[in-house]
């Protein structure tokens, strides 16, 4: 029954695949390219231009902008530090700092990427760029005295994690402009995660 239903789908795509070639014609008409991907790291939104408008084949070089929520227990866990203080901290304080949550943990993303279409149907694309956690906690639930002792070690970092996040996979024309993209994301201290997405040439 999962065969079956497997056969169908390629069955559909192979059937949209051939609508999308004969909407398009011989030549590329698209000079514009967006998309929205997913993955456990980010939620991404990328704009991109046609370089060779007017070929068989195409050539999109785009930026992509991404968001993250890290976490204790999303795939960010890895790459949240670990709270380090100063040993002269009373050991309350640190309890308490150590205690504090991720909400105000957010994770940010600028790529630069490439897609290139080998046809009216199949394509890949690579992207890296700058990836880091930021931490705009304002530690509002300490005492005065706690915010004074804290005034006396070194500076809160805003950016507490920098990364360079890759990502590469493939994409397909499944029906006239529209189109779907499937790859991995790699970071450092995490394996390959799957990105999935959707776009619209125009």
């Amino acid at each position: 029954m999962r065969l079956r239903c497997v056969i169908c789908v390629i069955a559909a795509i192979a059937n949209m695949n051939t609508n999308a070639q004969v909407f398009t014609g011989n030549t590329w008409n698209q000079n514009n390219l967006v998309s929205l991907k997913a993955s456990q790291l980010y939620y991404e939104v990328t704009i991109g231009a046609n370089l060779f408008p007017q070929k068989n084949y195409a050539d999109f070089m785009y930026m992509s902008f991404g968001y993250g929520k890290p976490n204790k227990k999303n795939a960010w866990r890895k790459f949240t530090p670990e709270n380090v203080f100063s040993e002269s901290l009373p050991r309350s304080l640190k309890e308490k700092l150590s205690n504090s949550g991720t909400d105000d943990l957010h994770a940010i993303m600028i790529n630069l990427g490439w897609n290139h279409w080998f046809n009216h149907v199949l394509g890949c694309y690579v992207q890296s760029g700058w990836g880091g956690i930021v931490d705009l906690s304002t530690n509002d639930d300490l005492t005065e005295e706690e915010k004074t002792l804290l005034a006396d070690t070194r500076d809160k970092a805003i950016f507490i994690y920098h990364t360079v996040p890759v990502e590469l996979g493939l994409t397909l024309n499944v029906w006239e402009h529209y189109i779907i993209q499937a790859g991995v994301t790699y970071m450092w201290k995490e394996i390959p995660l799957f990105t999935i997405g959707v776009g619209y040439a125009f």
